[in-house]
């Protein structure tokens, strides 16, 4: 992670005692991560409301699994690795949601099928434009990398996915972004 050194030593101090059982050191991370979650599941899931539920099951299930976390110093990895399964979760959800949704809609001859709702890109401006029109894998990428500050082996573990996979996918994210926001190559 990019942060400074103080606060990664901290955040390791509130995790060894938090896993101890430390309700005040749980919730000191709670207060200090969330904001980051949130931004962080705001950016795949694109509403903030959606991303405000998967933080809380997020941290539900770090109570849980805290005490399996062996090195405090990959809790970075760790909790982001949990919030990205609990997005999936969400999505998941929402598309049998909406596949039973427009299954009724096909029945019922009184819906407008030609309606689709907007996505709700979660801010304005070209550059949440252009992130909305990133594939979900590179956006995820670029959210940990520039918004939570993640180092790339940090994403790789919270992605589970090989250390290249996520270099490409910031390399193909940076590329589309440039194009997009019409910058030069």
């Amino acid at each position: 992670m990019k942060s400074s050194q103080p606060q990664q030593v901290f955040d390791q101090y509130l995790v060894i005692h938090a896993a101890d059982g430390s309700a005040e050191a749980f919730e000191k991370l709670v207060r200090d991560w969330t904001p980051r979650l949130v931004r962080y599941a705001g950016g795949i899931l694109g509403r903030a409301d959606a991303a405000r539920d998967v933080v809380q099951e997020t941290w539900l299930a770090a109570i849980r699994g805290i005490r399996k976390l062996e090195d405090p110093a990959r809790f970075p990895a760790w909790i982001y690795g949990i919030a990205r399964r609990k997005c999936i979760d969400a999505i998941r959800v929402d598309q049998r949601r909406r596949r039973l949704s427009e299954s009724v809609r096909r029945e019922a001859s009184t819906f407008d099928d030609a309606h689709i709702p907007a996505v709700d890109v979660g801010g304005e401006g070209a550059l949440a434009v252009a992130l909305a029109r990133l594939s979900a894998e590179q956006r995820e990428v670029v959210t940990l990398y520039y918004g939570e500050e993640l180092s790339v082996d940090a994403i790789a573990t919270a992605l589970r996915a090989p250390v290249g996979t996520v270099k490409s996918r910031l390399f193909h994210a940076r590329v589309a972004l440039k194009k997009l926001l019409g910058e030069p190559t």
